[in-house]
């Protein structure tokens, strides 16, 4: 009986420590989310495309806001840059704060940055929208779409003096590509020219497969895809950690048990513990 006994209460300790594993690796892991920068061109020289790039901008925010989310996924986070003389957010949140506001309330501050729109300091914007994106907590997938011709004329002195414009306007080279190499990047209504002065910069950076600069007519055309949802992939310093716990239980299980009971012991809850980070994987995938 004294051994029944022991070998029960080994059993349920057992259990119990695999729950608390499982459930602290859930709660001290971030629940997987997009972080999703749009910035808006809000100078002079943008002023002919500007109608189009909010409206297409409003769209995509539209479909992010109108992805539906389960109780254990993430909240997506949405942030609006206005990219003019000087570059500022506009709005931060996740994607159902920005659902539940008033349709026009990003996009009021938006137009009324008409004081700011005398020059453009690309290189600023983008370092902004780095460091929006990089911020804490990292975001699982981090993605940028920029609604701007690309013509650098920053202020010089004052917010309405500008450097002159050099036709095409190229980025300098302090430029932080390395900012964006884990970053899925569209920038869309760029001049021909523009574009092919970005695109050699940009495979030169070799950030050739997720930095991707669209021509007038193809922003015309071109449908923006809803960032997909992010699901989370487990580190190898996550499995090591899991393994040493699970190590560790199983030992202590052997001893109040007996040697024969943690082998029994081993089978049955290592096989729940596989069960249930599958159900866990399964789910999250859904």
């Amino acid at each position: 009986m004294k051994r029944t006994g022991k070998f029960l209460t080994a059993i349920v300790a057992l259990a119990v420590a695999i729950l608390i594993t499982q459930n602290g690796f859930a709660e001290n892991r971030v629940r997987p989310f997009n972080r999703i920068v749009v910035m808006l061109d809000a100078s002079g020289s943008f002023k002919d495309r500007r109608m189009e790039a909010v409206q297409k901008a409003g769209e995509l925010i539209d479909r992010i806001s109108d992805t539906r989310t389960k109780r254990y996924e993430g909240k997506d986070e949405v942030i609006i840059i206005s990219l003019d003389a000087i570059p500022e957010t506009i709005w931060s949140g996740t994607k159902d704060q920005i659902k539940n506001e008033a349709p026009q309330y990003w996009k009021q501050w938006f137009e009324a940055r008409s004081d700011y729109q005398h020059c453009t300091d690309v290189e600023n914007g983008f370092i902004l929208a780095a460091r929006e994106l990089h911020k804490e907590p990292m975001a699982t997938n981090l993605y940028l779409f920029v609604f701007s011709d690309l013509i650098n004329e920053p202020p010089t002195g004052s917010a309405t003096k500008c450097q002159p414009v050099t036709q095409p306007s190229l980025p300098s080279a302090e430029f932080p590509w390395d900012a964006f190499s884990d970053v899925e990047t569209h920038v869309l209504w760029v001049p021909i020219n523009q574009k092919q002065a970005w695109f050699e910069a940009v495979y030169g950076a070799g950030l050739g497969d997720n930095f991707h600069i669209h021509s007038q007519s193809e922003s015309t055309a071109i449908e923006l895809k809803t960032p997909p949802k992010a699901r989370h992939i487990m580190t190898g310093e996550e499995r090591e950690k899991g393994k040493t716990k699970l190590q560790s239980i199983l030992k202590r299980a052997g001893k109040a048990a007996g040697y024969g009971g943690a082998f029994i012991l081993l089978v049955l809850f290592g096989g729940l513990l596989i069960t249930g980070f599958t159900r866990r994987y399964h789910r999250t995938r859904r």
